[in-house]
């Protein structure tokens, strides 16, 4: 494959492996979204921190219902665990792909991602960026599971993001490998997932520098332009009796 991936734990963060305890679910998906198109030999990236979904098996993929092959590649980026995936075909049409008898946590079977696969895909020369903080906590009564963080949210439909924060000229970087989340538009999340993190919110609040570069479904790569330094907005205080209202 002719993608380069670093996948750096920011020695800075306690990370807690989503499969520890057995109340945090974890999450799944794909990149880039399901229905984009892709080039001939597209790059896409399945990602999942949820346990029993880090190694979900075979890969099956067609186009126009008739197989062809693909090359894939598994890296760790705690906490999600990347599979790199290149569709080794030179055809186009209506792109298939899923993994071989997978079941969701329920145990029912998941069903195949789509893509169009056409002969010219153009992509911007650059990227633009959005960001906000995301919140959210869910209750357990033995374990903390919060999402909390910086979300940055791309104009381009990437595959991977790799980020290089720091905080300040004087600070050495730190370098994370993000999938791009489907729920929430094509976002890479920093900070609090659930019951993992990889990195954390406090130093986002502080201030980070930041730079970005996105890995596109042909291999190439974009980076996210005016998006040098960002300030994680803080919490509002909690009020109530709520204990789910803070830390």
């Amino acid at each position: 494959m002719k993608l380069a991936f670093v996948a750096v734990v920011v020695m800075a963060v306690h990370v807690r492996p989503a499969h520890a305890n057995s109340a945090c679910a974890g999450e799944t998906g794909w990149s880039p979204q399901r229905g984009d198109a892709l080039p001939p030999h597209g790059h896409l990236v399945y990602w999942a921190n949820r346990r029993g979904a880090e190694d979900p098996g075979t890969l099956v993929a067609t186009i126009d219902g008739k197989a062809v092959a693909v090359k894939q590649e598994t890296i760790d980026a705690t906490p999600y665990k990347l599979t790199l995936i290149e569709i080794d075909s030179d055809r186009t049409g209506k792109l298939s792909i899923k993994w071989k008898d997978a079941t969701d946590r329920y145990g029912r079977e998941v069903g195949p991602v789509t893509y169009t696969v056409k002969a010219k895909v153009a992509y911007a020369k650059e990227a633009t960026a959005k960001t906000r903080r995301y919140h959210q906590k869910i209750p357990h009564s033995t374990v903390r599971e919060v999402f909390d963080g910086l979300a940055i949210t791309v104009d381009t439909p990437a595959v991977l993001a790799h980020v290089k924060l720091r905080r300040d000229a004087q600070a050495p970087w730190s370098e994370i490998d993000s999938p791009l989340t489907e729920a929430d538009g094509r976002t890479i999340r920093i900070g609090e997932l659930g019951c993992t993190r990889n990195y954390s919110p406090p130093l986002l609040e502080n201030g980070v520098d930041l730079d970005v570069d996105l890995t596109l479904a042909d291999g190439s790569h974009v980076h996210v332009k005016d998006l040098t330094h960002v300030v994680l907005p803080k919490l509002a205080k909690p009020t109530g009796n709520n204990p789910w209202d803070s830390e």
